[in-house]
């Protein structure tokens, strides 16, 4: 695996089904990711979850529907979610620094060239920057716009020049049809972008991406030529093999 990579964790890998944080599963990626930083890679996370995690915390069992009620779980969640995170990076002796990005922000030159500078000086102070939209102030952008993150994470790998991007979620990877249907079959290799792969969708629970932003987000990052890999985050120990080279999930290839 190459030196500087972005990985992108989603809602539903990061809560259980009743959208409470799993401190399991975190504490199992946080263990990977820094195995992979001490070979000397850099490392940026994109995480979700802020919402799902307010919403446990306030007793909310359904995903809000009004903005205003998905603000304030995002604003009670995000301090716990980046709380479990710098506990488990923690352990490692990995310093961990909170990014908060609306839409506008890698959008504007001004922002961007900011974003950059902050980014690369993180990474000489070797510490891991986890990157998460700004929802409490966002209006427009929760949900469709950056799609749980995903159109946010290939915005971020195509800003800070990775070499791959990692998006993890809740099934093996890009599948022909329905993953649940039995005849489905995984996609392992994908090298353009047809009407057949586009069209190819689903929808989660808790997050707002699905499947349809993930293929949006591996369009956009591997437009900028970066390798785009989607794979299982609930699976124990993907980074560790895909670090390996092992070939899990589906890869989307960058255009030469």
């Amino acid at each position: 695996m190459k030196n500087r990579i972005v990985i992108k964790i989603g809602t539903n890998v990061l809560t259980d089904a009743y959208g409470k944080l799993d401190y399991k599963i975190i504490e199992s990626l946080v263990d990977d990711i820094a195995k992979i930083k001490k070979q000397g890679k850099e490392i940026l996370l994109v995480t979700s979850g802020a919402i799902g995690a307010g919403m446990a915390e306030l007793n909310i069992v359904k995903r809000p529907k009004e903005v205003k009620m998905q603000q304030a779980c995002a604003a009670v969640g995000q301090s716990i979610l980046i709380s479990k995170y710098g506990q488990f990076f923690n352990k490692h002796n990995i310093k961990v620094a909170q990014i908060l990005l609306t839409y506008d922000n890698l959008s504007d030159t001004r922002s961007e060239i900011n974003f950059g500078n902050s980014i690369n000086t993180l990474l000489k102070l070797n510490a891991i920057p986890i990157i998460n939209e700004n929802d409490p102030i966002s209006i427009n952008e929760i949900g469709p716009s950056f799609g749980d993150n995903d159109k946010l994470s290939a915005m971020v790998a195509k800003e800070v020049k990775a070499e791959i991007l990692i998006i993890l979620t809740v099934v093996n990877g890009l599948y022909d049809k329905d993953p649940e249907s039995k005849d489905a079959k995984i996609i392992r290799d994908v090298h353009k972008f047809d009407n057949k792969i586009i069209n190819l969708g689903g929808k989660s629970m808790l997050g707002v991406g699905g499947i349809k932003s993930k293929i949006a987000a591996a369009k956009l990052a591997t437009e900028a030529g970066i390798l785009t890999i989607m794979a299982n985050g609930k699976r124990k120990s993907t980074l560790i093999e895909l670090n390996k080279g092992k070939k899990l999930g589906t890869i989307f290839y960058p255009k030469k």
